[in-house]
């Protein structure tokens, strides 16, 4: 059986650049902690920090939320949302803000702006990685691109460049910005001769930037990137988010006949639903879990099925577990080969 570019697509969570030493989201928040002890330019926001995470933590409760991990994206959620002060949709609705609150943040919120920018600075650093020798297990896409010979579809949601530089090298990859102006286009991935993969970063990138209104690519990591941090900014209207979520849709739904999905801790809500609803309406679609657990495989696929709100799939075979870190599996296991064997074909097709 021969598999086409449109029969795969990739989603890539935090899990698929760990292994390049890329901190996943929860230990950057650790990190973060270390900074706050050990280093004077962290140490006036100390009580700031831990007065912002009590907090979230207190709210999970409240909502029975007991499995949500504290991260540095949640973290700069609430940050973003009391930075807006009285701009914030709810302000109307709460009067003032708590004491303890205004007594941190300082003149004008003037401690918190700080601190957000500090965080930010520390996360470029994290994510813009100096050399990519430890990400040299991408590599992994440009064989098979080269097995596969058409366009492939990857999805990700992390904002660092380990595909662009790895993969990039040998493969020509579209992200949507035109090479004269640097500028995004929508229309750029209409014309696909010559290209290995279409990427669409669902959350934004550490070297894209906006200049009047519209979305630019550098070459170098900026100093304020365009990043979608939280749940309820992510499903945005405004593109190339919009447009990339489209795809997703259409790419599910439609299209792919198995979705790769690596090192994904299945915290965005709207991804989430596009999954589910592709799973329940497609038999025949296979969804490829790759993640390294510590619980049986059964109460892991349980857990993927609640995530995934997806506990009447057709079929068991319909999620498949892989209990191994990304780069083994893209190093040791991932070629066409192991994707064909994992091709079911829609009921009636005359190659069931």
């Amino acid at each position: 059986m021969e598999i086409k570019g449109d029969d795969l697509l990739f989603l890539f969570g935090a899990g698929a650049s760990v292994d390049a030493g890329i901190p996943m989201s929860n230990a950057m928040v650790q990190k973060i902690e270390e900074l706050i002890i050990e280093h004077d330019e962290w140490k006036p926001y100390k009580d700031l920090y831990y007065y912002l995470k009590s907090s979230i933590n207190y709210s999970d409760g409240i909502l029975g939320k007991f499995d949500e991990q504290f991260n540095v994206e949640r973290l700069l959620v609430v940050i973003t949302e009391i930075e807006k002060r009285e701009s914030n949709i709810m302000y109307p609705f709460i009067g003032t803000w708590n004491i303890r609150l205004l007594d941190l943040a300082g003149n004008n919120f003037d401690n918190i702006k700080r601190f957000h920018k500090l965080i930010r600075k520390q996360l470029n650093k994290w994510v813009g990685l100096r050399n990519y020798d430890a990400a040299s297990y991408w590599q992994s896409f440009v064989a098979l691109s080269t097995d596969i010979g058409q366009l492939i579809k990857i999805f990700t949601l992390n904002y660092d460049l380990c595909f662009e530089k790895i993969v990039g090298k040998e493969k020509v990859i579209e992200s949507g910005f035109t090479q004269e102006t640097h500028e995004w286009h929508s229309s750029n991935f209409d014309n696909t001769s010559g290209k290995h993969y279409n990427l669409y970063k669902l959350h934004g990138s550490v070297n894209w930037y906006i200049v009047n209104d519209k979305l630019h690519q550098s070459e170098k990591i900026e100093d304020e990137p365009e990043l979608i941090f939280g749940i309820q900014h992510k499903m945005t209207s405004v593109d190339p988010y919009f447009y990339y979520s489209s795809i997703l849709r259409i790419a599910c739904h439609d299209e792919a006949k198995i979705i790769v999905i690596i090192g994904y801790s299945y915290a965005d809500e709207y991804v989430n639903i596009i999954i589910s609803q592709a799973l329940n309406m497609r038999s025949e679609l296979r969804v490829i879990n790759v993640a390294p657990f510590t619980i049986l495989n059964e109460q892991k696929e349980k857990e993927l099925q609640k995530r995934l709100e997806v506990s009447n799939v057709k079929n068991k075979e319909q999620l498949y577990l892989i209990n191994d870190t990304a780069k083994n599996f893209m190093t040791k296991t991932m070629n066409k080969d192991f994707f064909v064997a994992h091709i079911k074909e829609p009921e009636g097709s005359p190659f069931d």
